[in-house]
């Protein structure tokens, strides 16, 4: 009798079971079939890769080190500044629980999974994530794997090519209008004037036009040219880096705050981006308008430029008001009952 020929070891599945359930098949060498029922698909799933890795069917490169070198590829080669890619890193590591994983067991149903969990998120005030965040995510993931496939050839095909994602993106933040404008610089210059940085950095995003990582970032040597030119030399995008001319109002204040220090010290002392527009949205309360967000006010500022000219006239020192010297470098001691605004990053 002929010896039967050795075949290599196999896991078939999952298929659907006659009785609802979801069943895999193992084919040993010697070509024995043994069948496994599992009451769901996702558990068979789980199943049938367990079964590959305890047999050694599965190799190549680790879902985290793949992560590794696309963080390497993004700042080395794609060229993205340093920060952008490291928080790209930051949610791809996040939305990946299980990084101990081969990049070959990832399939679309664990693509599908990811991102349905990922949409359950909550921010640490309790509320949801923003569509635009899930779904940016869920771009950036699916970024990922096509240059594991492209650029790696790690991959067959891309898991995240069938997942769509889910909700309506927001096209533009809520902006205050002119009129509103000019009562929330009103505000802003009070709380200036009583010696709150936080005020100045909110009156820079809205008549710079700067973003709020732009603000905080800033040192004193950035305050230019008798405080006539403010320089933004890195910044989210190329086309970013660029100098800005200072209005007459926010010169003093700014003047202000760079005298007395070192060139690299930081204008506003450290601070996360988040402290300005938690000081845009104070002042918006104290004036009782509308809230808005930082880039909202980057976004008016922008719009005015386009609509009325290089020079907006709404951004002049509001009448009836004049500019008391600030109390110098106050302590929160002395500042006003108010008290700071604070921000956790």
């Amino acid at each position: 009798m002929a010896r039967r020929k050795l075949q290599q070891e196999r896991v078939l599945g999952p298929y659907p079971d006659n009785h609802g359930g979801w069943k895999l098949i193992h084919v040993d060498r010697g070509g024995a079939k043994s069948t496994k029922v599992f009451a769901t698909e996702a558990e068979a799933e789980r199943a049938v890769k367990a079964l590959r890795r305890e047999l050694g069917l599965l190799s190549g490169k680790m879902l985290d080190q793949a992560l590794d070198d696309y963080e390497q590829y993004m700042q080395q080669e794609k060229g993205n500044e340093p920060k952008s890619a490291t928080e790209t890193m930051r949610r791809l590591r996040r939305f990946f629980p299980d990084q101990n994983l081969l990049l070959s067991e990832v399939d679309q149903g664990d693509a599908h999974g990811y991102y349905d969990a990922m949409r359950k998120w909550v921010k640490p005030n309790g509320q949801p994530i923003s569509v635009d965040y899930h779904r940016n995510t869920l771009a950036e993931a699916r970024s990922f794997f096509k240059w594991c496939l492209v650029k790696k050839k790690w991959r067959e095909k891309n898991p995240f090519d069938g997942v769509e994602g889910v909700g309506k993106r927001k096209h533009g933040k809520e902006q205050l209008r002119i009129d509103e404008a000019r009562k929330w610089l009103a505000k802003a210059i009070e709380f200036a004037d009583a010696g709150d940085d936080g005020g100045i950095a909110a009156m820079v995003a809205l008549l710079l036009g700067t973003r709020a990582s732009e603000v905080v970032s800033r040192v004193a040597r950035d305050v230019d040219d008798a405080g006539k030119l403010f320089w933004i030399p890195d910044a989210k995008t190329n086309a970013g880096r660029r100098t800005v001319q200072i209005p007459k109002l926010l010169r003093p204040y700014l003047l202000e705050l760079a005298d007395g220090k070192q060139p690299g010290d930081l204008l506003f002392g450290y601070h996360c981006p988040d402290w300005v527009g938690d000081w845009v949205r104070r002042i918006c309360t104290a004036a009782e308008l509308p809230i808005v967000t930082a880039h909202g006010m980057r976004g008016l500022t922008r719009r005015s430029r386009w609509k009325l000219g290089s020079r907006p006239t709404w951004w002049r020192r509001p009448s009836g008001t004049s500019r008391s010297r600030r109390p110098r470098r106050a302590t929160p001691s002395q500042r006003p009952s108010s008290g700071r605004v604070r921000t956790r990053c």
